[in-house]
């Protein structure tokens, strides 16, 4: 189901990813309403990463989920760009959101797909 990646090139502290991942599957699982044990999260810092030719504090995201609504994916986008804002302290206008939605048959699950 959903799988939401978080790159950045800040360094963080590994409490600091675990409490991002945790607040990033209560946010999933709220504006998605998913459940939890069904939320993949992934935080990886320290990355190399440039955007507008700066190497400022900048997030990219990847979102991808089955049957990812798209008419919420603005809503989506303020949520998520908000949670950087406050988790980071990065301003949303470094902050970058891909949006995929995946067809059920091509997401595998305990063996099968859905």
């Amino acid at each position: 189901m959903p799988f939401i990646e978080l790159r950045t090139n800040r360094q963080l502290s590994p409490d600091k990813k675990t409490q991002i991942m945790s607040d990033m599957t209560d946010l999933l699982a709220r504006d998605l309403n998913k459940p939890q044990r069904m939320i993949m999260v992934q935080c990886r810092d320290d990355q190399d990463m440039m955007f507008g030719g700066s190497n400022d504090p900048l997030v990219f995201i990847e979102l991808r989920s089955i049957r990812l609504p798209e008419a919420q994916t603005g809503e989506l986008s303020q949520s998520l760009a908000s949670f950087v804002t406050n988790h980071l302290q990065i301003d949303s206008d470094r902050v970058f959101i891909n949006f995929s939605n995946v067809d059920p048959h091509m997401w595998g699950y305990n063996g099968s797909t859905f």
